[in-house]
């Protein structure tokens, strides 16, 4: 499932149950969150255009959740239900229930038993909330306006002052030290790229 303000990613995997479980089935639930994808936004009078710089998790990680469900039946109905009482949450309780039943038919449509059997199921959920930076048409790549302006967060540079900043080799996108090493550490150091460009950055610089 995806929004404009966040991506649902839903992998479930059934196998049958043991019996000592008991009668009802079990679902296994693990919920990762803390993830993020950028996007930068390009406006100018006539258009605009969205592309995503990158994704990455929070550091460090906040922890996952975990909940268990005990279905009597794989009616959606009832999967939803019992979803809802632990996400509260329409959508998600909705999106989920409809992969939990997809699974268990498919299950159950492989078995050889007449009568239906619990099922043990696991499941993993991972939410990304999309982040979205607005960069106005003047700050595309310019050798005489990004000389002077940081290229994230578009504020000016004072080179009067000699402050510190870092510039890629050969390029005028310039940034403020801190704004760069907090960029790179969002992202991943080895593949970090320019916001602008997406000019694979230098660690030398």
């Amino acid at each position: 499932m995806d929004t404009e303000s966040i991506r649902l990613e839903v992998n479930v995997s059934a196998t049958s149950q043991d019996p000592s479980l008991g009668l009802l089935s079990t679902v296994k639930i693990t919920v990762e969150r803390g993830y993020f994808e950028e996007f930068n936004i390009e406006k100018n009078d006539d258009h605009h255009s969205i592309k995503s710089v990158g994704s990455y998790r929070d550091s460090p990680p906040g922890p996952d959740s975990e909940f268990i469900l005990n279905l009597r039946t794989f009616e959606p109905k009832d999967v939803y239900r019992t979803l809802h009482s632990q996400l509260h949450d329409n959508l998600l309780s909705e999106y989920i229930a409809d992969e939990i039943v997809v699974q268990a038919l498919r299950q159950r449509s492989q078995s050889s038993n007449l009568a239906p059997q619990p099922l043990f199921m696991t499941g993993t959920i991972k939410l990304t909330q999309k982040v979205y930076n607005v960069v106005p048409c003047y700050s595309a790549p310019s050798a005489t306006n990004l000389e002077s302006t940081c290229a994230i967060c578009l504020d000016d540079l004072d080179l009067s002052r000699t402050e510190v900043y870092c510039q890629m080799p050969h390029y005028s996108h310039c940034y403020h030290e801190y704004c760069f090493n907090k960029w790179r550490d969002r992202h991943n150091q080895q593949d970090c790229s320019c916001p602008l460009c997406r000019k694979l950055v230098d660690e030398r610089i």
